[in-house]
């Protein structure tokens, strides 16, 4: 066994506070880049080595596998002590194991200890069949919404039997019954979601006393990692077994608390002081990771948070370098421009790819750099998501392009004859299949000539013609319309960013904006397209250019690549060289997420999370204006860039002339010498003005300068709209 010297003589002050104190309610607010999971790996060693504590009596719980296993790892080869009997694991695991273990000695537990954990796709094949079987519309009631629903009741502790919503709209009275349908099914199946796993673990310790009991005398230490991102079962679940003795560690930063939308409640860190009088409360807040310059700004940001324990990150590691703020016309500009400093960054040695990440707030927000780093021949991997010409609902749009393009390509035309949903089930593809299969054709002749078998129902016969003149009428003007007004018609037509609208909120949010953002991209295709050729780009163009960019063998599949990820994703790692791009009102904080304080202060936290993964440099940027659907919108700078001092900026601007600029391995750019709220314009507030969509209007208000200040404008149409003063004419 290690000594006490041994195990604490690593640590800091406030780590080994931290380790020490092992009677009693701790708070550990470890904040980015603190060390919180040595503290945690130390405080088990000491408890084990110097406590005398037996290792059955710990139970440490963190979020995921990963992190569990890491924990493991490092006791056993920084101490050597055997996690054999140890219970670390996440709060899932722990639960089916608690579960497992005392459902077969209560009769009133309605499942066995051989339950069945049903994943997101079985819950998602379920629901259709409850659905289906209660004869609702899933357009009305799509099973990834109702599951979302469902998934939120459940976390909150509430079961069908309970349920009982703030509205009683027919909506809501449905959505009760298909919860109880939902839950009596995979009851009869002996099989549990992994939500149940938490409630019904509260519930058998709410329901049995002995069995609560059992495990609080068996759990006489309670390390949970990451307690800001508790739900409120998990909280129940951990209060319940610190009830008795209250040795309880809870370790985590409530400044990094990222993941509300998905149940996380960040009020069990911030009240744990009032379930725990006497809580010991250490602050670790000395920062191993990031430049003194870069911890200062993100400080001055996170301070403006209401709801937070105070505190200010700290660093030995020195001043480093200011952050670099750019200004860039657009999405386009910013991406080549990044691509150039990423070049810089490996041609100079002082960088791997692996060093370098990019952070943006949305998905749809990769593609272009993605675009510019093929063309650039920068190897990168998307980290949390796929590549995004990969992502499903990419791929489908650009099935209906190639079987457009290529009659005889059977994939494509599968993957999409009945998606959007059209009623041609998987019995009807397989007569489609033997038909042309008999008559030695491919599928899209087949569908031309079905009148010729009779092999289909008249309803599946009239749902395969409906399907076969949508892709003729798209069949011709694919050979006159130019490649932009020929995906906007296709998407119109297939009513696709509706359709996504009916998915799981999130998901289906984020499939509608990779769309438009795939219109975003024909857009710049034919734009590019018609400067180098002077003509407009039809299908087979674009396809042509496509290719490249889908072909995934081009980018490099080893380690040694350029991190792409939402901010989301960013929590838990770090990097030397960090890129946040998209720093605009409007991303961060999202659109979405601007009508409460509590969620601005969530976007605010996202932020500060991506600034704190940095080792080294900090680069930043935010763009004039950004492609949505088929015209251009101007943005404001992020309102977070306000917070911070601008000592800590060394800010820079790329004018509209920086693509004429750039040439082989050099671009220009002047230092900024004006603030983006300083404005002079030819335009003035008041004055009237034109727009060749949205008609007349007058000028609200101005920010920026020159060509490229943005304008509010009020439009005699109503409509109110941010516009480039360069896409306006005077009165």
């Amino acid at each position: 066994m290690l000594t006490t010297l041994q195990i604490l003589s690593p640590l800091n002050d406030k780590q080994k506070e931290a380790v020490h104190y092992t009677e009693g309610p701790v708070l550990v607010l470890a904040g980015a880049g603190s060390g919180k999971t040595r503290c945690i790996v130390h405080r088990i060693a000491y408890l084990i080595s110097c406590k005398k504590v037996n290792p059955q009596n710990i139970l440490a719980v963190t979020f995921t596998n990963k992190a569990a296993n890491e924990m493991k790892e490092r006791l056993k080869n920084s101490f050597n002590i055997s996690t054999y009997s140890l219970w670390i694991g996440t709060f899932h695991s722990m639960c089916a194991r608690i579960l497992r273990a005392e459902s077969d000695s209560y009769s009133k537990i309605p499942f066995s200890s051989n339950f069945t954990i049903f994943d997101a796709n079985d819950q998602n094949r379920i629901m259709k069949n409850v659905i289906k079987k209660m004869n609702i519309s899933d357009t009305n009631f799509p099973p990834k919404k109702v599951l979302n629903i469902i998934s939120l009741q459940k976390n909150n502790l509430v079961n069908y039997k309970n349920f009982s919503p703030n509205d009683s709209s027919y909506y809501s009275k449905i959505i009760g019954q298909i919860f109880e349908n939902y839950q009596k099914y995979l009851l009869e199946n002996n099989g549990l979601d992994f939500d149940d796993l938490l409630a019904y673990t509260v519930w058998v310790f709410e329901k049995f006393p002995e069995i609560l009991k059992k495990y609080q005398e068996k759990f006489k230490y309670l390390l949970i990692d990451e307690y800001q991102d508790t739900n409120f079962a998990q909280y129940q679940m951990t209060y319940l077994l610190a009830k008795s003795h209250k040795n309880i560690c809870v370790v985590g930063d409530d400044d990094q608390s990222i993941y509300g939308w998905r149940g996380a409640d960040i009020r069990n860190i911030l009240s744990f002081e009032n379930d725990y009088k006497t809580t010991k409360i250490v602050r670790m807040t000395q920062n191993y990771r990031s430049p003194e310059l870069v911890l200062s700004a993100a400080n001055e940001l996170i301070a403006n948070n209401e709801s937070r324990h105070k505190k200010e990150l700290w660093t030995a590691k020195g001043k480093g370098k200011k952050i670099q703020l750019y200004e860039v016309p657009n999405g386009k500009y910013e991406a080549i421009f990044i691509s150039k400093k990423i070049r810089e960054l490996i041609n100079s040695g002082k960088a791997d790819y692996k060093e370098i990440t990019i952070f943006y707030r949305t998905n749809a927000q990769s593609r272009e750099f993605e675009t510019q780093f093929l063309k650039d021949r920068i190897n990168y991997q998307i980290v949390g998501g796929v590549n995004f010409y990969q992502r499903k609902e990419i791929k489908d749009i650009l099935a209906y392009l190639r079987i457009l393009a290529n009659p005889s390509d059977n994939e494509s035309l599968l993957r999409i004859i009945n998606f959007p949903k059209r009623g041609i089930g998987k019995v009807a593809q397989s007569k489609l299949l033997d038909f042309a299969s008999h008559k030695k054709i491919h599928l899209y002749s087949a569908l031309q000539k079905i009148d010729k078998t009779s092999k289909f129902s008249n309803s599946a016969l009239k749902k395969m013609k409906s399907f076969y003149s949508i892709l003729k009428k798209f069949s011709v003007k694919s050979k006159s319309e130019p490649i932009n007004k020929l995906v906007k018609e296709i998407v119109a037509e297939l009513n696709l960013l509706d359709f996504y609208k009916n998915e799981e909120l999130i998901k289906g949010e984020t499939r509608a904006d990779n769309i438009k953002e795939f219109i975003a991209s024909t857009e710049d295709f034919a734009e590019n397209f018609f400067e180098e050729f002077s003509t407009e780009p039809k299908l087979s163009e674009y396809l042509q250019n496509i290719s490249l960019i889908t072909d995934i063998d081009r980018t490099d599949k080893g380690d040694n690549v350029v991190s792409l990820m939402t901010m989301h994703n960013a929590k838990g790692l770090e990097f030397p060289y960090v890129f946040i791009v998209g720093a605009e009102d409007g991303l961060i904080p999202h659109t979405n997420s601007m009508d409460s304080v509590s969620e601005i202060e969530e976007e605010r936290r996202l932020l500060y999370v991506a600034m704190t993964r940095t080792i080294k440099e900090l680069t930043m940027s935010y763009a004039n204006s950004r492609r949505f659907f088929n015209s251009y919108i101007s943005n404001f700078p992020s309102r977070f860039l306000d917070e911070i001092n601008d000592k800590h900026f060394e800010k820079f601007i790329l004018t509209s002339e920086f693509n004429k600029q750039y040439s082989g391995d050099l671009y220009k750019s002047q230092k900024r010498k004006t603030d983006w709220k300083t404005a002079h314009n030819k335009f003035k507030v008041g004055q009237r003005i034109s727009h060749s969509k949205f008609g007349q209007g007058m000028i609200l208000s101005i920010r920026g300068n020159g060509d490229d200040a943005k304008l509010t404008i009020s439009f005699n149409n109503g409509e109110l709209k941010k516009i480039i003063s360069s896409f306006v004419k005077s009165l």
